[in-house]
């Protein structure tokens, strides 16, 4: 599946398109860089802290924290949302 994320840490963000994908024990995103390769990040599905599922401006999005880094998933394709709170609430 295909979202937009912002990813932030200390004083900076940064926002990107990734395919995020399920696992067992983890989250896989993938950001694509077209010719160049992909950066792919592991997140160990027991090291995401404070988990947050609310909407924005009309928008449903789920946030978290990961070390020292918070991500925050934006609706941007068709049952993005339902598919992190499914793996991520569970």
């Amino acid at each position: 599946m295909n979202t937009y994320v912002k990813v932030q840490q200390a004083e900076t963000q940064e926002h990107f398109i990734v395919s995020l994908h399920f696992s067992e024990d983890q989250l896989r995103l993938v950001r694509n860089r077209g010719f160049k390769r992909p950066i792919i990040e592991n997140l160990q599905k027991s090291k995401i802290k404070h988990l947050f599922i609310n909407e924005m401006l009309g928008c449903p999005i789920v946030s978290f924290f990961y070390q020292d880094r918070r991500y925050t998933f934006y609706q941007f394709g068709p049952a993005v949302i339902e598919y992190l709170k499914e793996n991520l609430a569970a």
